[in-house]
């Protein structure tokens, strides 16, 4: 019934919105669609994301929130109580900022050097190091979370990557991207993206560069990974771990 209430009157409020009830042996649950229609809670906890990608969460969805809760509490002749200090516009501002802050992107260019790459020993090379063919780019997925692509492999001239393509044409140009907040370990995998980097440069004759196009040697390398370390602190002393489901709904 809180569910079918909840989904009624904040479906288009435009951010995420989730519940969890706390049953009677102590243990939190998550409440969808799934949940039993014969489980009940003796505590509820509503939470409303207050920023993603697209920004903080506007004043005019928190208002909408706080009179769903408010009504949803006289409707179950609940107790509401507020969690979190201060104004939640500013908490909404401040969270924004902190993921403009680590929302960074670790990109490595491979581009043609003497010798043409051509698209079929490049397709060769990219899955015999663990990468996979997946919607136009190949994927480097973790162990821990299969599902999750630790670093992709894409085109330089924005064409997806095809199975055909790749037997028929010359590649000027391919870029490994990683999402810093999204990786449990990015020291670690920017350390394998990396390496199969470098060892798909020496075999294909191609060469490694940065944004600016140039070329991207030890040094450069160093200094990527000092930034890497600073923005892994931010996140862990902020309470959101990298890679984690947290960190996963900011960055989405």
């Amino acid at each position: 019934a809180l569910y079918a209430i909840m989904q009624n009157m904040l479906k288009d409020v435009g951010a995420l919105v989730m519940l969890h009830g706390l049953d009677q042996g102590d243990v939190w649950h998550l409440i969808n669609d799934s949940t039993s229609e014969d489980k009940s809670f003796k505590q509820v906890a509503c939470s409303l994301q207050l920023a993603d990608r697209r920004g903080p969460v506007p004043k005019a969805v928190l208002n909408k929130f706080q009179f769903a809760i408010e009504t949803i509490g006289l409707e179950f002749s609940a107790h509401v109580e507020w969690q979190g200090k201060g104004d939640p516009a500013e908490r909404a501002n401040d969270l924004d900022k902190f993921c403009m802050d680590v929302d960074q992107l670790v990109s490595v260019h491979l581009i043609e050097g003497d010798t043409q790459i051509h698209g079929t020993k490049f397709k060769g090379l990219a899955e015999a190091n663990d990468m996979q063919l997946r919607h136009g780019k190949f994927c480097r997925f973790g162990l821990v979370k299969p599902d999750l692509a630790q670093f992709v492999l894409f085109n330089a001239d924005d064409q997806p990557f095809t199975a055909d393509g790749l037997r028929q044409n010359i590649i000027k140009g391919a870029t490994f991207q990683m999402e810093i907040p999204k990786v449990l370990n990015c020291e670690e995998v920017f350390g394998q993206m990396i390496s199969t980097a470098q060892k798909m440069a020496n075999s294909l004759g191609a060469r490694m560069v940065d944004d600016n196009q140039k070329p991207l040697g030890d040094l450069q390398i160093e200094k990527i990974r000092q930034q890497l370390k600073v923005i892994h602190v931010t996140m862990v002393a902020r309470g959101v771990m990298p890679g984690s489901a947290g960190s996963m709904r900011l960055f989405n």
